[in-house]
């Protein structure tokens, strides 16, 4: 997951960097936004626009020139997080043969993407209500589940997923194994090995 900008001191109106283009500022903006947001949270507060704008040093108008509200701007926190995923778990099962590698590919790309940013990736694990049968994953444990169940298509599949049940308990444990891994900032290695070690015996 790209990392959240550091929180450096907003710079005051009208002595923003003129070297910068105008893209290149709002994109500074827009992250030291999403960095407050993550801060925030990882505080314990509120994740409310009085607590992201004051902890960011900007105003609120700047909040509102990215986002519509919190919930918008932890939308797209979620629907970031999900892209990077996939741009690593797409090729990472292109080069697995066999359902081991496949499931030890799998979770590899998730424990890479989670580890880049601890702060961001938590906001991003959080469950979705909702969501229909897979009301209680989060963005990134959908999208697992959305993978295992189009894994029935090769020939060599683990007989599990074909089950929705377990291809949901698996997204469920990677969620919930994940969130913890994150507070005690184990090792992305020892994530990954606990994530498939768990996969593979609820696919078996």
């Amino acid at each position: 997951m790209k990392p959240a900008a550091e929180l450096i001191p907003a710079p005051k109106r009208g002595q923003y960097d003129r070297a910068l283009s105008r893209h290149a500022r709002q994109t500074a903006q827009q992250e030291r936004v999403i960095a407050a947001i993550a801060a925030v949270a990882a505080a314990g507060k509120e994740v409310s626009v009085a607590n992201v704008v004051e902890h960011a040093g900007i105003g609120r108008n700047t909040f509102y020139e990215f986002f519509d509200d919190v919930e918008h701007a932890l939308a797209a926190i979620r629907g970031r997080a999900r892209r990077e995923l996939a741009s690593r778990v797409e090729p990472a099962l292109r080069s697995a043969r066999t359902p081991f590698e496949r499931i030890r590919a799998l979770a590899k790309a998730w424990s890479e993407t989670v580890s880049v940013n601890a702060e961001l990736a938590l906001l991003a694990l959080r469950a979705q209500p909702g969501q229909g049968r897979s009301a209680e994953l989060s963005e990134l444990g959908r999208y697992i589940a959305f993978v295992l169940e189009g894994e029935t298509d090769s020939r060599s599949a683990l007989p599990g997923v074909g089950d929705r049940l377990k291809t949901t308990a698996v997204a469920a444990v990677f969620d919930a194994v994940t969130r913890v891994h994150l507070a005690l900032s184990a090792p992305a290695t020892d994530l990954a090995r606990t994530l498939a070690d768990l996969a593979l015996r609820l696919l078996r």
